[in-house]
């Protein structure tokens, strides 16, 4: 595959810690790019954490990245916020890591719009 998963197996995502996991999915951008989203909140806000391989996008804007999730029917953006860094995995593959804050108390931020698998 040209562009590798994220490996996400040595994550504890049950731990008793200030961030509560709420679950994952997993899917393709344009067919042929896996993505791995993860669900969790802290202090109030849910949040989103998309990761996609950084092969082919080292010279895509944050703006363009965006775009792709908006296209691919992940994320639907109402105000934005969503912060983007670049991180590896133990198999030092490179990842951009795609935080969306989703929801506070009372308040929509952006949409989720892919079906998530809920940890027990």
């Amino acid at each position: 595959m040209k562009y590798p998963s994220i490996i996400r197996d040595t994550i504890d995502f049950i731990s008793d810690t200030e961030v509560c996991n709420i679950g994952y999915s997993e899917g393709t951008i344009d067919k042929n790019r896996p993505y791995r989203l993860e669900l969790w909140s802290s202090y109030g806000i849910t949040n989103a954490t998309i990761f996609i391989s950084i092969i082919d996008l080292e010279n895509k804007s944050e703006d363009d990245i965006k775009r792709i999730l908006i296209d691919n029917n992940i994320i639907e953006i109402i105000k934005d916020d969503i912060y983007i860094t670049e991180v590896e995995d133990t198999a030092d593959n490179s990842f951009l890591s795609i935080n969306v804050p989703l929801e506070g108390k009372d308040v929509i931020i952006n949409k989720l719009l892919v079906k998530t698998t809920y940890f027990d």
